[in-house]
C-alpha cells in the first residue's frame, strides 16, 4: 500500500523559466533551514513504541525510504535539462541534502507515529506478519524499484490497458484502487507539493516582473489538474497490474478486504497523511533551494 503512493517530481511542466529579476540574494541558511524543517519535533503517538516499530519494519519502510531519496536525488538530470542554467554537480549536491536518508527516515517515522496517535496497530502488525502480508510488502518494493525508469513505466500502463475489461483481474484493480482512493489521493498530494514548490521560491524573494500575480500562478497550478489526475492515473493502474500480478485473485480479494477494514482504512490515511506532510517540506526547501541557486549562477558562463 505504502509504494503506491506517488508525489510527481516537482517543477516539472511549470517552468519557473517563465520568470525573470527580482530574486534576492540568498546564503546557504535558506536551504539548511528548508533541511531542518524536517527535522522540527512533532507530536509523538500515544500508541506502544515497540508495536509501531514492528510494523515499520514489517511494511519495509526503512528500503521504501531508500528508494524515495534515490528518485528525489535522480532529479538532478531533469533540473538539468530545464534549462535554469545550474551545473548538475550544484543540483546533485542540493538534492543529496534535501533527500538524506537519516533526514528522510527520521520525518517519516515522526510523521507516522503522529498519524496513528491511538490507533490500534495490533491488526495492521498481523496482517504484515503473515505471509501474504510479507509478500505484499516486497511485492510492492521490488515493483517501485523497477518502476523507477520511463520505459518500465510506459510497460506497466500497458499491462493494464491490455487487461481485458471485466475480466476478474481488471475488477480487482479497480477495486483495490477505489477502496484506497489511490487516485483522489496523490492527487491531491501532487498538487499540494506543486504549489509548496512555489510558496518555497516566494519565502526565498523569487518574484515576478511580467505583472502575474500569486493567485494567477495558483490557478494556473489548479488548472493543470486533469492533466496530474491522467498522469496519476496511468501510474496507480500500471503499478497495481504489475505490482500484484503474482498473486491469486483469492490473495488480492484477501489484500483488498484487510483495506477495507478500520485498521486497513486507517493505515491507509496514516500513509497518505505522513507523505503529504514530507513532500511538502521537501517541496519547499526544493523551491528555496533552487532560487537560490538561479540567483547564485545568473549570467554566468557554464
Amino acid at each position: 500500500m505504502v509504494i503506491a503512493l506517488r508525489h510527481r517530481l516537482v517543477s516539472r511542466g511549470f517552468g519557473v523559466g517563465r520568470f525573470s529579476g527580482g530574486l534576492w540574494l540568498m546564503g546557504q541558511a535558506v536551504l539548511l533551514t528548508a533541511v531542518m524543517c524536517l527535522f522540527a519535533p512533532m507530536a509523538r503517538a500515544a500508541a506502544d513504541e515497540e508495536q509501531f516499530e514492528q510494523l515499520m519494519q514489517a511494511m519495509l519502510f526503512g528500503e521504501v525510504v531508500d528508494v524515495l531519496c534515490e528518485e528525489g536525488q535522480g532529479m538532478a538530470e531533469d533540473f538539468v535539462a530545464a534549462g535554469y542554467g545550474v551545473p548538475k554537480p550544484v543540483w546533485e549536491d542540493m538534492l543529496g541534502r534535501l533527500y538524506d536518508p537519516d533526514v528522510m527516515s527520521r520525518a517519516f517515522h515522526d510523521a507516522m507515529a503522529d498519524s496513528l496517535e491511538g490507533a490500534d496497530l495490533a491488526p495492521m502488525i498481523a496482517f504484515y506478519h503473515s505471509d501474504l502480508g510479507k509478500r505484499i510488502a516486497r511485492l510492492e518494493l521490488d515493483t517501485r524499484k523497477t518502476l523507477s525508469g520511463e520505459a518500465a513505466q510506459l510497460a506497466a500502463g500497458e499491462a493494464w490497458a491490455e487487461l481485458e475489461p471485466g475480466s476478474k483481474r481488471a475488477e480487482l484493480i479497480e477495486d483495490y484502487v477505489q477502496t484506497n482512493e489511490l487516485v483522489e489521493m496523490n492527487v491531491v498530494g501532487a498538487m499540494n507539493s506543486d504549489i509548496a514548490y512555489y510558496q518555497g521560491l516566494w519565502s526565498a524573494g523569487f518574484e515576478s516582473d511580467q505583472g502575474v500575480s500569486d493567485s494567477e500562478i495558483l490557478n494556473e497550478i489548479w488548472a493543470s489538474e486533469p492533466e496530474v489526475r491522467a498522469d496519476v492515473s496511468e501510474w496507480v493502474y500500471g503499478f497495481s497490474t504489475m505490482a500484484y500480478d503474482s498473486l491469486t485473485d483469492e490473495e488480492f480479494a484477501e489484500y483488498i478486504a484487510f483495506s477495507r477494514t478500520e485498521a486497513g482504512q486507517r493505515l491507509n490515511h496514516a500513509l497518505f497523511a505522513s507523505f503529504d506532510a514530507v513532500y511538502e517540506q521537501l517541496s519547499r526547501g526544493l523551491g528555496a533551494g533552487t532560487a537560490r541557486l538561479m540567483q547564485s549562477f545568473e549570467g554566468e558562463q557554464l
